[in-house]
């Protein structure tokens, strides 16, 4: 799975997120209110729908905001972006289920007293619980999201080398067949020494991890699986294709699959 099929869910749950707040910042949509629209009659009419609809309106832009800033953060390499995007969800649930529970803030002002009266005090928190559990599950909804790029963008490639192919599995993993390795050698050197380059559509950033392909003067076009401070580093030379490198955080780990490599080819 490639960075452009992930920015592309994101992408869609942004779009999502914001054709909602749309419909419900017009004071519209109020059947997207898990809650609100289960409520009878008598119940709903003691809220201000329009308010609540803006509301959550709102909070559905600046969680679109806040994932638009983690996606532009992973892609781009700016690791601040991605904080920020992460703390605008923090303090945007904090602050939602705090403004939701304080101030009746979206009973309708001339029906306080009947509120009082006929629904009393638990029934008149329906709507604050409702906006609070609407909060945490977007919030746990985004952060899910973007703990899985990141745990799949550094969980460790898995390398398996059968009779005439070796396979990687990782992001942007990739089946070299025998036939098309021209050589294989083993540099005493981590990427950043070799020379990186730019990334044209790939992973990086965290914990030095770099998948997918990158482009450098001295190398060419490349597809990394490496991590960018660590040394050896194993190059695999293809025939006709961009050359891999490989290696682990464990130099042994990377010797030992260098050796195993070479005595399957040979």
């Amino acid at each position: 799975m490639s960075m452009s099929f992930v920015f592309g869910i994101f992408g869609g749950i942004i779009t999502l997120l914001l054709l909602m707040a749309f419909f419900l910042l017009k004071g519209k949509g109020e059947f997207l209110i898990a809650g609100y629209n289960t409520m009878n009659e008598e119940k709903r009419a003691l809220y201000d729908k329009e308010a609540l609809c803006r509301f959550v309106g709102w909070l559905l832009i600046v969680f679109s905001f806040a994932m638009a800033l983690i996606s532009v953060g992973l892609f781009l390499d700016v690791l601040w972006l991605t904080y920020c995007g992460s703390v605008f969800i923090l303090v945007g649930s904090i602050g939602a289920i705090i403004y939701a529970n304080t101030g009746k803030r979206f009973h309708r002002r001339d029906n306080d007293i009947k509120m009082s009266r006929i629904v009393g005090n638990k029934n008149s928190k329906d709507m604050s619980k409702t906006v609070k559990l609407l909060t945490i599950a977007i919030s746990v909804i985004v952060l899910i999201s973007v703990g899985g790029v990141l745990y799949y963008g550094t969980a460790v490639p898995v390398v398996e080398i059968f009779e005439d192919s070796l396979q990687i599995k990782a992001m942007y993993g990739v089946t070299i067949d025998f036939s098309d390795i021209a050589a294989v050698s083993l540099i005493e050197k981590s990427m950043s020494e070799i020379g990186i380059g730019s990334r044209v559509n790939g992973y990086g950033g965290f914990g030095g991890v770099l998948k997918g392909h990158f482009k450098s003067d001295n190398l060419g076009e490349t597809l990394l699986f490496v991590n960018a401070n660590s040394a050896p580093t194993i190059r695999i030379e293809r025939n006709n294709e961009k050359d891999v490198y490989i290696n682990f955080s464990n130099s042994e780990q990377t010797e030992i699959l260098f050796n195993n490599l070479i005595t399957a080819i040979t």
